[in-house]
């Protein structure tokens, strides 16, 4: 049952792959360039989620999930990034 209603989050699952991809960089199994055009297509299929969901209080999750990823791509950006 647990399952089902997973699968019926797609927030959930967005969320998900975005850890899946910070792993991944973190692990030096992608680029940064790489992980930012992955990062950057989540964002677009959250927004598109966002814009058929009929729950508005779920699209506007959605909404500020999205922005979220777009902030953390402007802070990746190579002009933006901090060297330690």
């Amino acid at each position: 049952m647990n399952a089902e209603i997973e699968d019926m989050n797609p927030l959930k699952q967005y969320a998900d792959q975005v850890k899946f991809i910070s792993e991944e960089m973190k692990a030096g199994n992608i680029s940064m360039t790489e992980g930012a055009i992955r990062l950057q297509a989540v964002a677009v299929f959250v927004e598109q989620d966002a814009e058929i969901i009929e729950d508005e209080r779920a699209a506007e999750r959605m909404r500020k999930f999205a922005d979220m990823i777009y902030g953390v791509l402007d802070k990746m950006k190579p002009d933006r990034r901090v060297m330690q």
